[in-house]
């Protein structure tokens, strides 16, 4: 009996945060299909695959960040990190910091720009009207802790799922005998985006190594939502549930990314070349698929998954400053609504300053930052830790 319920990998708790996982990384970026374009699919045949590598990668990572605060009982990411990163704390604890902080402020900032716009544009409310109907729903949803997180996470990722379905059926109906033309020509784009640590729009004809440059760099800034993720997964119980949460995390993402990828790609050269088209890549292909649900659905796709995408970093955020910071108060709800209104509010402030385009060169830096201070220290001192920790109480 015991070891039955032991071997628990698919609880409510695991599938919780494995929708949690896809909320956040479900973004406008993702939505819009520009991530997808410029990270994947741009590359040639084989960068429609590099997903594969990069989310098994943001699996193992993440994982440490769950089955180390499940070991410790520490679910804020400064906590547990402490109990991951060892002797090393003092110096790691400040780069995961400021990694986390600097990515909760610039993924906000967009998704509360973009929530205001995305408004304007389909309800022609004023954009302030739009952003602060964001920082209340955010609001709402961080302050009542996680477990309202992940059912919030599961409803959406079900909408978003279902409505990136459609996209996807449609779309790979119609354009199914493209994408066969181009696997079988292995088609590989003569101008691929460059990757280069200066950032510069240099282009290369597409090659393996060039396409997993990128695949690493798009693992990296995706492992700073690390917060968020693993202070979803308290009260989970086994270690079971924790690589549960991450084998189907990473099951639902790769579908959806690969299946977007795939899309895009089929729309190749054309989609990336078209200036319009590469802004926006899927608001492009719903158009040409002409389909009049479509232009409603999408637009709502887009805003559940701003609202997802800001709901997954504040809340984390929230779950790091509250030990802190007004301490005194005794209403726990009003206290995380005004840490989550004064994070709102900064990440607000930054989206009206017009430094948005410094996120795109920003992301770059930010996953090398990661891969050195976060990705390699939590493999090889993390995992370490947590073998110890096992061994100990198997003693």
């Amino acid at each position: 009996m015991e070891k039955k319920k032991k071997n628990k990998y698919f609880t409510s708790i695991s599938i919780g945060v494995a929708t949690v996982w896809f909320s956040t990384h479900c973004g406008a970026g993702f939505a819009s299909g520009t991530q997808e374009l410029q990270y994947f699919s741009n590359h040639g045949w084989f960068g429609v695959f590099m997903p594969i590598i990069t989310f098994i990668i943001i699996a193992l990572t993440y994982y440490v960040g769950l089955e180390t605060a499940r070991q410790t009982d520490k679910w804020s990411y400064n906590q547990w990190a402490r109990e991951a990163f060892g002797s090393l704390a003092p110096f790691l604890n400040i780069t995961l910091d400021a990694s986390i902080i600097i990515t909760t402020i610039a993924a906000t900032a967009a998704t509360i720009a973009t929530g205001g716009l995305l408004a304007n544009q389909y309800l022609h409310i004023p954009v302030i009207v739009g952003s602060l109907a964001m920082f209340g729903i955010v609001t709402l949803i961080c302050v009542f802790g996680e477990s309202v997180v992940r059912k919030n996470a599961m409803v959406m990722t079900i909408c978003i799922l279902a409505i990136v379905s459609i996209v996807l059926v449609a779309g790979l109906i119609k354009y199914y005998p493209q994408i066969v033309k181009l696997m079988s020509e292995r088609y590989v784009n003569p101008n691929a985006s460059k990757w280069g640590i200066t950032g510069s729009k240099e282009t290369v004809k597409g090659n393996f190594g060039n396409a997993l440059l990128w695949a690493l760099t798009y693992a990296g800034f995706q492992i700073s939502a690390i917060g968020g993720i693993t202070s979803s997964f308290k009260g989970g119980i086994y270690k079971e549930e924790a690589k549960g949460a991450m084998i189907l995390g990473c099951i639902i993402n790769l579908i959806m990314l690969l299946g977007i990828c795939l899309l895009i790609f089929s729309r190749m050269p054309d989609i990336y070349t078209n200036q319009t088209a590469r802004t926006l890549p899927t608001v492009f292909i719903v158009n040409d698929l002409n389909i009049s649900v479509l232009k409603v659905l999408y637009p709502l796709l887009l805003f559940l998954a701003l609202i997802t995408t800001a709901v997954g970093f504040i809340f984390g955020m929230v779950q790091r400053i509250d030990p802190y910071v007004l301490r005194g108060m005794s209403s726990s709800i009003l206290r995380k609504a005004i840490i989550s209104i004064i994070c709102l509010t900064i990440c607000y402030l930054v989206s009206t300053q017009g430094l948005m385009w410094i996120v795109q060169v920003a992301y770059k830096y930010l996953g090398l930052f990661n891969w050195i201070f976060i990705i390699l220290p939590l493999w090889i001192i993390g995992y370490k830790n947590i073998r110890k920790r096992d061994q100990l109480q198997a003693k």
